[in-house]
């Protein structure tokens, strides 16, 4: 099965091609990626005869993440099956830097940066070589997060740039950075997920693509601000 999958969640989003659990095409954007994907996809796509239409289905991570990278990924997405009439599949965006990680006893722990000094988490871990889920997706503060973590874990992901800091001295051993990862792309994670899942649960109704925001957008806060005025102001 071809598979196309892409990743716009973080500024280095990533789209990935793979024919079975082989990844054939990889290409990773700079940090304003939102004008790049379809060049990045058409990269991909000459790895194979016949382009877009020998394309067995798609994915893109749904989020959390970057409330603009994922409304590009995912509008894409959607441009792409309404062309193909392909299934497709949206991946949480944490399992997928989550799958990053080779197995490993310790459980894993992705950090994104969602901004507002707090980060986006989940934790996961591995049990007979499979990645189970442990917790749900969250936005937690870095000391939040510290509080919970009692244990040796490991950490990855962009929310490490800003926070590595500040775990690393409240958690101590129990801060682990330094592990064993993939050699691949997000998009190419989150494609070997869906690889496990098309047959049980591939979608072809658009309506079931949505995004996974964890918490509301800046628009959204302001306007039940807004909404909340008019009525008080209404009585």
């Amino acid at each position: 099965m071809i598979i196309l999958g892409l990743d716009a969640s973080t500024p280095k989003g990533s789209v990935a091609l793979l024919d079975g659990d082989r990844i054939i095409g990889e290409s990773i954007s700079s940090s304003k990626y939102s004008d790049q994907f379809l060049v990045m996809v058409d990269q991909v796509l000459k790895n194979i005869p016949g382009g877009l239409e020998t394309v067995d289905g798609f994915c893109v991570t749904t989020g959390p993440g970057s409330f603009t990278g994922l409304r590009v990924g995912v509008s894409l997405i959607k441009g792409l099956v309404m062309a193909t009439e392909k299934p497709f599949l949206g991946i949480n965006t944490l399992e997928a830097y989550a799958n990053l990680v080779k197995p490993v006893p310790q459980p894993i722990c992705p950090v994104l940066d969602a901004r507002k000094k707090e980060i986006y988490t989940a934790r996961f871990k591995y049990a007979e070589g499979n990645l189970s889920r442990e917790t749900a997706d969250q936005a937690l503060s870095p000391q939040e997060l510290c509080d919970l973590t009692q244990e040796p874990t490991i950490f990855l992901g962009n929310g490490l740039e800003p926070y590595s800091q500040t775990l690393n001295s409240q958690l101590g051993k129990r801060f682990i950075d330094n592990c064993q990862l993939k050699n691949h792309t997000v998009a190419a994670s989150a494609a070997l997920i869906a690889l496990n899942q098309f047959e049980t649960s591939s979608c072809s109704n658009l309506d079931n693509l949505s995004i996974h925001y964890v918490r509301k957008s800046e628009a959204e806060l302001n306007r039940n601000i807004h909404n909340q005025e008019f009525i008080k102001h209404g009585n």
